[in-house]
């Protein structure tokens, strides 16, 4: 069933009656024990590829390199602009999640600050793409942070008695100890985000935090501020120095009034009386705007790593604390403590904790671990307001943010792994206002050979996606994490992605459809041998038609193939892989974490031999290589860490390097590339974004004009046809630059979006074409009419079926490109009678088929049901009234049903999706009336 499987990982069905719950007994359909080791992965990942918990100076590294950054820029920004180098953006602005109801995804955020008294206007904290700004309730979105030279954003608060005074504490509290390190303090705007000024004090007044979690200002007096957070990375590796910082200057220097670690900090409105929520602690009280503190920690037993606090606007007598599974409750300003409930948390309960009151209903409240959940009895019991993880879940789930409107009492937003939602009902309905916010946090990128347009990305918690020529990516691969990318360079229909590795082996999936959704399945690993050296980012890398991945040592298969070949021996943790194709050989060099470079002249013969050409090399984990395209011993490799060089050449193929690179920042270097039309072209991309040297890589200046200061850029891919460089970045999606020089005119990239409505189709034109401009289309609608040249024609299809619509475009070069998409025009609704089952149904492969029911008034027990005769045939069933989702049922087989037990009365709408050709299957709706309604009329 492809990828169906892999997106859905198990079978789930939602009801529209979601039951309430005395404890959080539905979980997600994911095993939380295996994604909570996901999340400690991933941190470890980030660590240790930066060797962070051996530089406790690193933060400060990192902020040094980024104002360094910021002073080259300005002289050399207007330079590159001149040129035409610029950076531009070129998505996730956001992701479409194809079938999933959750609608557009864009990435995790930690922060969502609405403009009181206008819910139009709000502020967006992501967890390392900077602040968001919507004036326009979620359109439309401008990054309004990207100035500042970091990018994670744990806290944004506006001062009470003045909104357009605007405080941002910096750093992403769930990035795990040391992988904090980018954050900077906290920055200060008064004028509504349109500029910033550190405000972290210095000398003896300084505020050291790194990670800051809360930013409150005193009702009373706007100079009154404090801060709390997690701390700074210290020598031995962890985190240190957490606590709550106060200022009575607007942050131009500060005291240090508490310890540990600080999640939430409450003033009570209109007074100087504020609650800090401690882990490890529990509840402080401060009535002099936090100089001085007590606790309030009566009744509260108090455990585990997360403490959320949160205060009932309509009586600030009423206060909740979440920590792990339990909710307490206090009614008497934090002097006593009840203990409401014992299991609220659904999972992964160190990572997703959040908790808000209703405005003015003090006794419901909003809860997010995994999902969002409310309770109306002061958190005794929970009921979730979406599914489970799977296609029918209405927002993505980890939630780290729910917010009340402070005007409306029933709106409130969620913030998750997957972006922002709004709900202008309480909870029945969720809107999606991802729009075009962009902080997708890219592992890798591959951009196609064929075509600079077309790449594929895989992203943290939102699996791996791709684009034509659009900003909005579709999803091509639900995996949770998406990590490596490839194409078979021959064959660029053939690509590559992969997530985390099971059984101690690679999870490689492998499409012969160009990454197209729904083209996916499990690549065989007969060959390999299962191993906890298979990395949780496996690396892989393809060359002409091999595909290579790693464990410590090198496996190689057929891009086309169902087996791997051992083709080194035990090297150490292989950290990066690259082969390419020169001539009739394929030389390859591998690097390891441990600091090891190996080489083998062809890694496409039968038998190859690697050679450890480690030579002078001084050590380090090796981050990246590049061969230069005309001479295979000409070598580059990026080094990931701290001090020391981070680029080194060899001119051998190894064994001697020279360490090169000067004007490189102090950052760890993460991915290096040659220029194939200049091979003394090079560009490093680093922990605060992109670099250029112009002699071969002996000297390096900025190069990242466009690009948001201090971006984390993960991988570089270029071109030299078109000739562009395309950037990968860990917090703000994929960037690319055209570059100068360009050897020849490189064909068009042809695409079209599709809107139905009955018989007829509108065609939007949506073509790229980057060194020149498209002259002319050419439409045909595979119907058998005549062909068009319009840019956006519209076309009345004779019936309902499926169409392969296919659009040719020509640039003013006289190169051509096409591209073809299946064009589904459904058949009118067929009715459905109450309890009467249609038989000998059946559909063609991705087909939907739409039934309707009438449900009059008082009827109770909707049911609907599929069944098939045929054994695998798979099915979706999904159930609509009026436009508003209400079930899906998403098994492995064509066997599906919704249950309504109290549905309301009107017209509802049940799609089969056919997954497989269906031949010969039942569907079945029915309901039951009272018995005064059957016989209302006696039995005449």
């Amino acid at each position: 069933m492809h990828s169906k499987v892999t997106a859905r990982r198990l079978g789930w069905l939602l009801v529209a009656l979601l039951p309430t719950l005395a404890v959080a007994a539905e979980s997600s359909s994911e095993d939380p024990r295996e994604e909570s080791w996901q999340i400690e992965q991933r941190q470890r990942w980030f660590e240790e590829s930066r060797g962070l918990r051996q530089h406790p100076e690193a933060a400060r590294l990192r902020a040094d390199a980024a104002a360094t950054l910021n002073l080259q820029r300005l002289a050399l920004d207007p330079v590159r602009s001149a040129s035409g180098e610029t950076w531009q953006q070129i998505g996730p602005s956001s992701m479409n999640m194809v079938d999933w109801i959750m609608g557009r995804v864009a990435g995790r955020l930690n922060a969502i600050t609405p403009l009181p008294g206008d819910d139009d206007t709000v502020y967006a904290g992501s967890a390392a793409g900077g602040v968001w700004k919507t004036t326009n309730g979620g359109q439309g979105w401008t990054p309004v942070f990207d100035e500042v030279g970091t990018l994670p954003v744990g806290a944004i608060t506006l001062d009470p008695s003045l909104a357009s005074t605007v405080w941002v504490g910096t750093g992403d509290k769930n990035g795990g100890g040391c992988a904090g390190y980018f954050g900077q303090g906290v920055y200060l705007s008064e004028d509504a985000g349109a500029s910033w000024v550190a405000r972290n004090g210095s000398g003896g007044g300084a505020m050291p935090l790194s990670i800051i979690n809360a930013v409150a200002v005193q009702p009373t007096d706007g100079n009154v501020v404090l801060v709390g957070g997690a701390g700074s990375c210290n020598a031995s590796g962890t985190l240190s120095g957490a606590g709550v910082y106060r200022s009575t200057d607007k942050g131009l220097s500060w005291t240090k009034v508490l310890n540990n670690n600080v999640e939430d900090l409450l003033f009570v409105p209109g007074t100087a009386t504020v609650y800090a929520g401690l882990v490890g602690v529990g509840v402080q009280k401060s009535i002099d705007g936090g100089a001085t503190w007590v606790p309030a920690n009566t009744g509260i037993s108090v455990s585990g790593s997360r403490l959320r606090l949160a205060m009932a606007p309509s009586n600030s007598a009423v206060l909740y604390v979440l920590m792990g599974s339990k909710i307490y409750r206090s009614g008497d300003a934090g002097a006593n403590w009840t203990l409401q409930n014992s299991n609220a948390c659904e999972g992964q309960c160190g990572y997703n904790q959040t908790i808000a009151v209703h405005p003015t209903q003090a006794d419901t409240v909003l809860l997010g671990t995994i999902r969002v959940a409310r309770s109306t009895d002061a958190g005794v019991s929970f009921t979730p307001l979406t599914s489970t993880w799977g296609t029918a879940q209405a927002v993505h789930q980890d939630t780290h943010v729910v917010r009340y409107s402070s005007s409306n009492p029933n709106r409130f937003w969620v913030g998750s792994d997957g972006g922002i939602w709004r709900s202008d009902d309480g909870g029945t309905s969720f809107l999606n206002m991802n729009a075009n916010i962009n902080i997708t946090q890219f592992y890798d990128i591959a951009v196609n050979p064929l075509d600079a347009n077309i790449v594929l990305g895989g992203a943290q918690d939102n699996g791996s996606s791709g684009r034509r020529t659009s900003l909005v990516w579709d999803l091509t691969f639900a995996s949770g994490d998406g990590f490596m990318n490839a194409f078979d360079e021959n064959t660029p229909s053939i690509v590559f992605q992969t997530s985390y590795p099971q059984g101690n082996l690679p999870n490689i999936v492998r499409s012969f459809d160009g990454g197209s959704p729904g083209s996916y399945s499990t690549m065989p690993t007969s060959g390999l041998v299962a191993t906890s050296a298979f990395q949780f980012l496996t690396p892989m890398a393809s060359a002409g038609s091999l595909l290579f991945v790693s464990s410590n040592v090198l496996y190689r298969a057929n891009t086309t193939g169902n087996s791997w070949t051992a083709v080194s021996g035990n090297v150490g943790t292989i950290s990066v892989i690259t082969p390419q194709v020169h001539g009739s050989m394929t030389p390859a060099y591998i690097g390891t974490a441990n600091g090891q470079i190996h080489a083998s002249p062809d890694a496409g013969i039968p038998s190859p031999v690697f050679n450890n050409v480690t030579g002078d090399y001084p050590g380090g984990r090796v981050s990246d290589i590049a061969m230069d395209p005309v001479d295979a011993q000409r070598v580059f490799i990026t080094r990931a860490g701290f001090g020391q060089s981070r680029l080194y050449r060899s001119t051998s193929g190894g064994t001697n390097w020279t360490a090169v690179g000067t004007g490189l920042p102090n950052v760890p270097a993460n991915a290096v590339a040659i220029d194939p039309l200049n091979t003394n072209r090079l560009f490093v991309g680093t922990d605060i974004g992109v670099y250029e040297s112009t002699d071969g890589g002996d000297n390096f200046s900025a190069y990242s004009a466009g690009l948001p200061l201090g971006v984390v850029v993960s991988d570089l891919e270029i071109d030299d046809l078109p000739h562009v460089l395309t950037a990968g970045t860990y917090s703000r999606g994929a960037w690319r630059v055209v570059l100068a020089g360009s050897v020849g005119n490189a064909p068009p990239t042809a695409d079209f979006s599709i809107e139905r409505d009955g018989l007829d189709a509108s065609f939007s034109d949506q073509s790229l074409d980057n060194d020149g401009s498209i002259v002319s289309h050419l439409w045909d609608f595979g119907d058998g009419s005549a062909t068009s040249v319009e840019t956006d024609p519209m076309h009345a299809y004779p019936g309902p079926g499926n169409y392969t619509a296919a659009l040719t475009v020509t640039d003013n070069g006289g190169l051509t490109g096409s591209y073809s998409r299946i064009v589904r025009i459904a058949a009118p609704p067929i009715t459905l009678v109450n309890g009467i089952a249609l038989t000998n149904q059946s559909a063609a492969q991705g087909d939907q088929v739409y039934y309707t029911l009438e449900v009059p008034i008082g009827a109770y027990d909707l049911h609907f049901e599929t069944s098939g005769n045929v054994p695998n045939q798979d099915a979706d069933l999904t159930v609509l009234r009026g436009s508003q989702f209400l079930c899906q049922s998403a098994g492995g087989t064509s066997d599906e049903e919704c249950n309504f037990p109290t549905p309301q009365s009107g017209t509802y709408t049940a799609i089969v999706d056919a997954y497989t050709a269906l031949t010969n299957y039942t569907i079945l709706a029915s309901y039951v009336l009272p018995p005064d309604e059957i016989f209302a009329n006696g039995f005449d």
